[in-house]
């Protein structure tokens, strides 16, 4: 008997894994939200390279305008869960 990485589907035959293309969906969707101006040329015409650049919480990416690879913080907007309280005390 072999082993499968692939799920049943419905009529309990295996779906083919590489026909799931859900990361390359979301992939999609996550350069469609976030909007990075290039540091070199101004350019706002870049798309998201890699969700991970030199330390995790980078992103590279790519500049249409002057072809060149730059990082980007990640960062949302929303202050982090540090576990504390928010009381300006220490």
């Amino acid at each position: 008997m072999s082993s499968s990485n692939a799920t049943p589907n419905a009529d309990g035959g295996r779906a083919d894994p590489s026909s799931d293309d859900t990361a390359g969906d979301k992939h999609q969707k996550e350069s469609a939200k976030v909007e990075a101006v290039c540091p070199f040329c101004g350019s706002s015409d870049t798309e998201l390279e890699s969700t991970f650049g030199s330390e995790v919480s980078k992103s590279q990416f790519y500049c249409n305008g002057c072809h060149t690879i730059f990082e980007r913080i990640k960062y949302d907007g929303a202050m982090p869960d540090t576990g504390r309280e928010r009381d300006g005390t220490r």
